[in-house]
């Protein structure tokens, strides 16, 4: 979908030669997409994508706010129901309705369900979060930007929780938060 300038990914991504599957099951890719520490975020988009930075997450803000106000860095506020989607998965209803954030209308098209995200652990002699633990599914959508903290091994994140109507922003470890990942580009 199209908003601010840059195409934006529909889905999480799921690129399989990084991250990890959601309880450690493949076949969760195409539901939840793969949860990926920052350092693996970094390089984990398709040729032509990348992962979006502050200022993009700050750009899609500006829209949904019909605002100049800068977000960068910032809370966004109010637009956690714009950015949802009212989803189903094995008949439980993914985003439960809290007054203060409304219906999910997904109006951006971006399709946001509440994966969660991992606290991965670190990665064992093969290369595999062997102790990753799941957390959040059904509350928070969490998502890495390009941007990393001020603090040594910190990166910024973007989360929405289901209790609140704003999309907030979080510092995770760069080695060890699993994070959710959609992918960016400029318009062609």
């Amino acid at each position: 979908t199209t908003i601010a300038g840059l195409d934006w990914f529909k889905q999480n991504l799921a690129y399989t030669e990084s991250g990890i599957p959601f309880r450690n099951s493949e076949a969760m890719d195409g539901v939840f997409g793969r949860y990926y520490s920052y350092n693996d975020a970094v390089n984990a988009c398709p040729s032509g994508w990348r992962l979006p930075s502050e200022a993009d997450w700050n750009a899609l803000g500006k829209v949904l706010n019909e605002t100049n106000d800068d977000y960068a860095g910032k809370i966004i506020p109010g637009v956690a129901g714009k950015l949802i989607t009212d989803a189903y998965f094995n008949g439980i209803k993914m985003w439960e309705y809290w007054p203060a954030v409304g219906r999910p209308n997904n109006e951006t098209g971006l399709g946001i369900i509440p994966a969660g995200y991992s606290n991965l652990g670190l990665k064992n002699a093969e290369g595999v979060y062997a102790s990753a633990k799941f957390t959040g599914v059904y509350e928070y959508a969490t998502f890495w930007t390009a941007d990393k903290a001020d603090e040594e091994g910190m990166a910024y994140y973007r989360y929405i929780y289901c209790e609140q109507p704003d999309f907030m922003i979080g510092k995770g470890d760069v080695n060890t938060f699993g994070a959710s990942v959609r992918c960016v580009r400029d318009v062609k």
